[in-house]
């Protein structure tokens, strides 16, 4: 039924008078845990006043990660979608790279606001500059050189930043499938509370979000 949920959550009428929200959560986090979520489903007229009341039961199996379903009111973020496909899934469905960075630049003020705006266009703001590159002056200046480990789509616009700013970047290793260990996760999906019309999937605006392997959802 987790289709049903999603198809009403996406109707014109449920955005302009539904409303849900979090009353209990059970399981924990890691693992492969189940996790059940639970909300309650509002619909109100057009004067205001609720109109229906369901209670929905969502179970998230092998949870990954949750952000920002505590949240009082999810407005405009309530139009449920499932996708294999993002930059949150990246660390779990792509090769992760272990790569090295050959030279400080001599601006390093523009040097790091090139990469946010690399990351930025190629990552949504959905996987923050600061996961890669930090200690930039203590550690980085100093040696000259440092190491990070990436996500395989991440590499092009590192490169291309790099070379900008005569850099060498070189990939020195590649993990792979298991050898990537507990982020190797192939059936890992995320459902997004979100609304394109308001923002992309693929930006990050804060829109609430559950990864896991398997969705399932019923109307209690």
């Amino acid at each position: 039924m987790i289709e049903q949920l999603i198809e009403k959550t996406n109707t014109t009428e449920f955005y302009q008078n539904g409303h849900f929200h979090l009353t209990e959560l059970k399981g924990l986090i890691g693992h492969f845990k189940t996790m059940e979520f639970n909300f309650i489903v509002e619909e109100r007229d057009d004067y205001g006043k609720i109109s229906g009341v369901d209670y929905w039961r969502l179970i998230a199996h092998n949870t990954i990660k949750f952000r920002g379903l505590f949240s009082e009111q999810y407005l405009p973020y309530i139009k449920l979608r499932i996708l294999d496909e993002h930059p949150l899934l990246w660390t779990f469905h792509k090769n992760e790279l272990e790569c090295e960075l050959q030279g400080f630049p001599s601006n390093s003020s523009e040097f790091i606001g090139d990469l946010y705006f690399a990351y930025e266009q190629k990552a949504g703001n959905w996987i923050e500059l600061n996961r890669h590159f930090f200690n930039i002056k203590e550690y980085y200046k100093k040696n000259g050189k440092m190491n990070l480990g990436i996500s395989e789509p991440l590499a092009e616009p590192i490169r291309e930043v790099c070379e900008k700013h005569g850099i060498e970047f070189n990939v020195e290793n590649v993990i792979k499938d298991y050898d990537k260990g507990y982020a190797y996760r192939p059936n890992a999906k995320l459902l997004i509370f979100g609304n394109e019309d308001v923002s992309p999937h693929d930006f990050n605006l804060r829109q609430p979000y559950i990864i896991a392997d398997e969705f399932i959802a019923n109307k209690k």
